[in-house]
């Protein structure tokens, strides 16, 4: 499992005021629409992040797998590889206690792209240097999941997002999905990426 950025300027325009008392025959015409800003947006955050603290979820959810991002997702060399969901016995597991350094329920997978490439387990290759982000706190009933942790050289990390059911539905009988299916803003340490897509992997 492992781990895109963007940058956006925010463009600002000045307007003139006459210095004489008589208002202009014509108004001045409208400043032009700022364009739409694309998919995974990567700019400085402009509000405070909610946090999520505790650990919820609804028995009945069960979105086990893995969610790869559809673009490049980097902040600085570290690359997000994939968001893994766990079973319901692992989050049952978690919850009541019994945890490991080295796999939560939900966790992030981010890759040092810096780092040299070997051979991996399924014949292709990965990154030397990798890290998994566990969960600080998490809630998800498998509309939604939001997911907050902590890395020592990443900081604050979190997630929102939101599954579509009928992508997710279909994904689930297949086993993958080449359209997204989930959607979501993260956000790691100070840079914070919009619109970010997954598609989803079963697994082995």
């Amino acid at each position: 499992m492992r781990i895109i950025t963007l940058a956006l300027c925010a463009a600002t325009a000045t307007l003139g005021l006459s210095a004489c008392n008589r208002q202009d025959s014509k108004p001045a015409p409208a400043p032009a629409p700022a364009p739409a800003a694309p998919a995974a947006q990567v700019h400085a955050p402009d509000a405070a992040r909610p946090k999520v603290t505790g650990f919820a979820h609804t028995g009945n959810f069960d979105n086990a797998g893995y969610y790869m991002p559809t673009r490049d997702i980097r902040v600085g060399a570290w690359q997000l590889k994939t968001i893994g969901v766990g079973a319901i016995s692992d989050f049952a597991a978690w919850e009541q206690g019994d945890r490991t350094s080295t796999f939560g329920p939900i966790l992030l997978e981010f890759d040092d792209t810096t780092s040299p490439l070997k051979p991996n387990e399924i014949g292709g290759e990965a990154h030397e240097v990798s890290i998994r982000v566990l969960p600080s706190g998490y809630a998800t009933d498998g509309k939604t999941l939001r997911f907050a942790g902590n890395d020592p050289r990443l900081g604050p990390v979190t997630f929102e997002g939101a599954f579509d059911p009928a992508a997710m539905a279909d994904a689930k009988a297949q086993g993958a999905s080449e359209a997204p299916v989930l959607t979501g803003t993260l956000q790691v340490g100070q840079t914070r990426i919009e619109n970010a897509r997954f598609t989803f992997f079963a697994g082995e």
